[in-house]
């Protein structure tokens, strides 16, 4: 649907809901939406991303179909972050690469480039017999930091465009973005999902209790403690002097290991929960979006966790590539999957928060 057609729908659809309030106290967007009397296309921008897709709006909703209003807020919703995710990133993907025939060309390329790195540098062996365990037997320790760290640099500075271009666009200056007190409310809330909630029983999904935000959790602090077990790891080389492989109840093989398993546990409940959500309530593009980000996470948790327990195989150096292959392509695309969302959601509870600031409204 062209934006301008999408933007009319929302427009039809929130003044609706917006008349009616009914669901003023399940989220931020509603009171948010309450502020508003004429929506901009920034307006909308802000609003679809601070939405968190619990779908508490629709199973309460009186004017979902078949009645004549035709109210599917989430849709609407997801439809404009897929714009958003779209419309911010540059630059763009080129086409060929979208997709999974895309992923699966990149994920070629990395294998070949890891290769071709290792037959070079004399880590040749270490894809078809027993290693010491450390990753630098396939790949030299500045070739392989070389590799990873260039993709990260990249995605970090598109992210940050990305977020400065839709932070001009839903609000305006960028001065606004300096006010640390509105950052520390806001970061904890991120920190907890508090807004995943719905009207207080939780998201509408067909599992009990809180179990999708539960879940989210895991993902999302598995990645932290994996990003924890990085940055340990290079401490312990480059100021303790002490090189890997790194015994079992040392901090990055700790926090690794405990990261690695939210990651997958997480990824693999929320892939079960998404298969029983109703499709209706999302669109297509956002459906396979979310399909793309779990897989990807899930394949570099299993991946990750496999060159720990196998570090001292001859399977090791075989499994390593796969998993440095996976981090290569997931560092490099990071900007144009789903986890662009991780900008723009926080800068929407941001802007929230300045918002309630703003006009008295308590702080959620």
């Amino acid at each position: 649907m062209p934006f301008d057609d999408l933007f009319a729908e929302a427009e039809r659809q929130l003044a609706v809901c917006n008349s009616c309030r009914y669901c003023q106290g399940y989220c931020p967007v509603w009171p948010a939406l309450e502020l508003r009397t004429a929506l901009s296309a920034g307006d909308l921008t802000h609003l679809s991303n601070l939405c968190h897709d619990c779908r508490e709006c629709y199973s309460a909703c009186m004017y979902t179909a078949p009645h004549e209003f035709d109210l599917n807020p989430p849709r609407i919703f997801a439809a404009v972050r897929g714009e958003s995710y779209r419309d911010y990133v540059r630059p763009r993907l080129p086409g060929w690469m979208s997709g999974r025939r895309g992923a699966a060309a990149a994920f070629s390329a990395a294998l070949v480039l890891l290769v071709a790195l290792a037959l070079l540098t004399g880590g040749g062996a270490a894809l078809t017999g027993p290693t010491s365990g450390s990753a630098y037997d396939l790949v030299p320790h500045l070739i392989l930091v070389a590799v990873v760290t260039l993709p990260a640099a990249w995605s970090c500075g598109v992210l940050a465009v990305a977020g400065l271009r839709y932070w001009r666009d839903t609000h305006g200056r960028p001065a606004d973005l300096l006010d640390a007190g509105t950052w520390w409310i806001s970061l904890g809330q991120a920190a907890n999902l508090r807004h995943m909630t719905g009207g207080g029983a939780g998201c509408d999904e067909p599992a009990p209790g809180r179990w999708r935000r539960r879940l989210h959790l895991a993902v999302s602090y598995g990645f932290l403690l994996c990003l924890l077990s990085t940055a340990s790891a290079a401490v312990m080389q480059e100021f303790l002097g002490l090189m890997p492989p790194y015994g079992a109840l040392t901090v990055p093989v700790v926090t690794g290991t405990l990261g690695g398993a939210g990651i997958a546990v997480g990824c693999a409940g929320l892939l079960l929960l998404k298969r029983g959500s109703d499709p209706e309530q999302g669109t297509a593009g956002m459906r396979a979006a979310d399909y793309g980000l779990l897989w990807a996470l899930l394949v570099l948790a299993v991946t990750g966790l496999a060159t720990l327990f196998l570090r001292h195989t001859t399977l090791f150096g075989i499994v390593l590539l796969v998993h440095l292959a996976a981090v290569v392509v997931a560092f490099t695309v990071a900007p144009y999957t789903k986890f662009v969302h991780v900008v723009f959601r926080l800068l929407a509870i941001y802007k929230d928060n300045l918002d309630r600031r703003a006009t008295a409204l308590p702080v959620r």
